[in-house]
């Protein structure tokens, strides 16, 4: 063994993540937490979508895949049993689609997992150094505006790196695959390690394009365009070769490198798409033309029709945190009001849609869904602002999250008038789960000492805060968000982002400019003062638990 590789490396030398599943079954067999040996508690576990939860005293997380967020009202139900009898009642949907547990004992995996396995659901590859949920528009093949129906093509993709076993089961870090025809690009292709997005060409045809070596984390990239058109019948294969590429290709050495995006960032483009070409054994379509595409930060929320004339009901879930007593009431309501497949989709802004209601149904179902406390018409920032675990759970993050989202939300709501696209994130810390470079007004934990405030020795108050980023956009010219404030107190971010608000209403050119057309209009130094100002009222008002 090279002693130049790192202890995640080692690990998957000394045994591949794809056998823990065994190990899996017998530690949770023989219910005892302190029987698992290191290597699998800390990194082979996640392989199979189990972490070690905060505050690390015996509990789990657990992450099942939901491709492109597909479920049926039948799988949602399954979901919401294993969380109330397991999971203390609730789950939360991730930025990937995906719904995770918490909570969880050594005891609970097996049952977990044979009641998940029996119903075709799996954790298999939801965390580890493996291709991780395969994200996609949430109204694939329903949308009447889509460039192409990738629900089929984003599917088979996942089920190919499902089948694949110990093909791409050590990478060298995650990958994220991300597969849609949707004409806003919902599913984020510019983020993720490789991005597929729908393509129509001058001619008619419809297919996709190709970008590679996208990420956020504390060093975030955007993919880069390989500048070909690729066919429908050419994703599963292309998908392969970008793993393929990344399995051989990729650094092992630094973990803190061990991304597909510093590879490419490195070698370039051309050399990258010349190795995809090497693994495929043939030439792709040149086309110049397609580069970025045009996008926007949305997940087609609000109430829609479809190509086949049901409509689709959005349902905002504030901050993605989702009860199971909720869950079993979206999914009984899109039994009770859906016709034919009654779909149902998880978004990458942590919400969910209710599909194939026929028009005659959207109103009775709009009253139970109001009765129900989950209005799909509700305050803009109820769809649009995320959160990620935080301190509550995750062992990385250094600040709390969805508790204090929750707080803030509601703060917003009743204070400030948002009929605008507004996105805000809240996230923990630097690794970015909840995408914070990307979105309007980005929120990023940190911890700061407050000399105003006092703790019980009477030195300075050390409290949580965050640094705050604007100006962020996808699309043709994407942008990744700029640190404008630092060290904001967090008890007092809920001022900092009304005073943005309502500065962007009352100086806009127009309703047609957006909130990041005007940052990045306004002086970094004028904007900071709107953040810093408004914290630093004497008689500004914390908001707490």
């Amino acid at each position: 063994m090279s002693a130049t590789l790192n202890k995640a490396e080692l690990a998957k030398q000394a045994k591949d993540g794809f056998d823990v599943l065994a190990d899996l079954y017998r530690y949770s067999e023989q219910g005892d937490y302190d029987a698992i040996e290191k290597d699998d508690l800390e990194i082979r576990f996640k392989w199979f979508g189990v972490y070690r939860q905060k505050p690390n005293t015996g509990h789990f997380m657990m992450r099942i895949k939901v491709p492109g967020g597909q479920l049926t009202p039948h799988l949602f139900r399954v979901i919401a049993g294993l969380g109330e009898k397991y999971a203390r009642g609730f789950g939360d949907i991730t930025t990937r689609q995906t719904i995770q547990y918490h909570w969880l004992k050594i005891a609970d995996l097996k049952p977990i997992f044979e009641t998940l396995s029996s119903v075709g659901l799996t954790t298999q590859f939801a965390c580890g150094d493996v291709p991780r949920n395969v994200v996609g528009c949430p109204l694939a093949g329903v949308s009447k505006d889509e460039i192409i129906d990738s629900a089929d093509h984003l599917k088979a993709v996942a089920d190919m790196f499902v089948a694949s076993g110990k093909e791409f089961s050590n990478l060298p870090r995650k990958f994220k695959p991300s597969v849609g025809g949707c004409h806003v690009h919902c599913q984020q292709p510019q983020i993720n390690d490789y991005g597929l997005f729908g393509v129509r060409r001058a001619n008619g045809e419809v297919g996709y394009g190709l970008l590679v070596g996208g990420g956020l984390s504390d060093t975030p990239h955007f993919g880069q365009p390989m500048r070909v058109f690729i066919k429908p019948e050419q994703v599963v294969d292309v998908s392969r070769a970008v793993a393929s590429l990344f399995r051989d290709h990729g650094y092992r050495e630094k973990r803190g490198r061990a991304r597909l995006k510093f590879l490419v960032a490195d070698k370039g483009w051309e050399w990258t798409r010349d190795t995809i070409e090497g693994y495929l054994g043939y030439k792709l379509e040149r086309d110049d033309s397609i580069l970025h595409p045009a996008a926007c930060n949305g997940d087609h929320m609000g109430i829609g029709e479809q190509k086949d004339g049901n409509f689709y009901v959005g349902v905002p879930i504030p901050r993605g945190r989702l009860s199971t007593d909720k869950m079993f009431i979206l999914a009984n309501l899109a039994d009770k009001y859906g016709m034919g497949e009654k779909r149902v989709r998880l978004t990458n802004k942590q919400n969910v849609l209710l599909l194939d209601i026929p028009k005659e149904n959207v109103e009775a179902l709009k009253k139970e869904l109001e009765a129900a406390d989950m209005p799909p018409v509700a305050h803009q920032l109820r769809d649009t602002l995320i959160s990620c675990t935080g301190t509550e759970f995750c062992n990385l993050a250094v600040v709390e999250t969805k508790h204090r989202a929750g707080r803030v939300l509601k703060y917003l709501e009743e204070n400030v008038k948002v009929d605008f696209p507004l996105g805000i994130s809240f996230t923990g810390c630097p690794n970015a789960c909840a995408q914070y470079q990307i979105f309007d007004i980005g929120l990023t934990g940190t911890m700061l000492i407050d000399r105003n405030r006092k703790d019980e020795a009477g030195k300075p108050l050390k409290i949580e805060g965050y640094n705050v980023l604007l100006g962020a956009g996808l699309g043709a010219n994407p942008k990744f968000g700029e640190v404008i404030a630092k060290k904001v107190p967090g008890d007092l971010i809920h001022l900092a982002i009304k005073n943005l608000v309502e500065s962007y209403r009352a100086q806009r050119v127009d309703e047609d400019e957006s909130f990041q057309s005007w940052v990045a209009r306004s002086e970094p130094e004028y904007l900071q003062n709107l953040i810093e100002s408004a914290v630093s009222d004497p008689n500004a008002v914390p908001l707490t638990a």
